[in-house]
């Protein structure tokens, strides 16, 4: 093997132990800081502890015999609404980016809908203290930020902390629908899957019912892969 070539091989797979250490040590970070920040709440210098809102009585939709679907992470709602369609089922939508709120709200004042209720606030915080355990029938994480940086990585809103939240809130046989098209965020979101042995892993790159939202079309529009992960419980 010529030099040049053997020198090319050894950084690269100094490159991929570099990035496996990365991903383990991200890992042990995200257990002792489960907190989610939301994209344009950190970046917009909002209060971390702000208090949530929402517009209909939680626990009775939760209670009736219609599917329960939470929307984490909505943006700027276009997808929730293409999502929601005309069906019947509830949704529970969470965001921290006033428009998206606004948005939605709007959305839902002029067609009378009384299934969707929006939150307004920390996603972990309002699972923690609005969803009691063992209702929900499907969660949607659609393109949420992926936070490059290794330092960052404790911002995303999947990690160990998250998964073993989702898990207590789905019911049996319940839905995790997670969605990118950030080729290294999908990777260390589907081995926390595999490591998270609760799940089973369903079917990778299946869009199901997924609309096509405003992030996913910026990312064709870069050639990015999108990646399509969902595992049931």
């Amino acid at each position: 093997m010529k030099r040049s070539k053997l020198v090319e091989f050894q950084r690269k797979g100094m490159r991929a132990r570099h990035h496996q250490s990365r991903t383990m040590s991200a890992m042990m970070n995200e257990l002792k800081k489960p907190k989610f920040y939301s994209n344009h709440r950190y970046r917009q210098g909002q209060n971390k502890e702000q208090p949530f809102e929402s517009n209909n009585n939680i626990k009775e939709l939760l209670l009736n015999d219609k599917l329960n679907i939470l929307d984490i992470g909505f943006g700027t709602g276009t997808s929730t609404k293409n999502l929601y369609s005309s069906d019947q089922n509830n949704y529970f939508c969470i965001e921290s980016y006033m428009q998206g709120i606004n948005n939605l709200k709007k959305f839902i004042k002029i067609n009378e809908i009384e299934n969707m209720s929006v939150f307004h606030g920390d996603a972990i915080e309002i699972l923690n203290e609005e969803i009691p355990d063992g209702v929900i029938d499907e969660i949607l994480i659609f393109f949420p930020d992926p936070w490059p940086k290794n330092k960052h990585h404790k911002r995303r809103i999947i990690n160990l902390y998250t998964l073993n939240l989702f898990f207590k809130k789905l019911k049996k046989g319940g839905i995790l629908h997670f969605a990118t098209d950030h080729i290294i965020y999908a990777y260390d979101t589907k081995s926390m899957f595999e490591e998270f042995t609760g799940y089973k892993q369903l079917f990778n790159s299946n869009r199901r019912k997924r609309p096509t939202t405003n992030y996913e079309r910026r990312g064709l529009r870069r050639k990015n892969f999108i990646f399509d992960l969902v595992v049931k419980k």
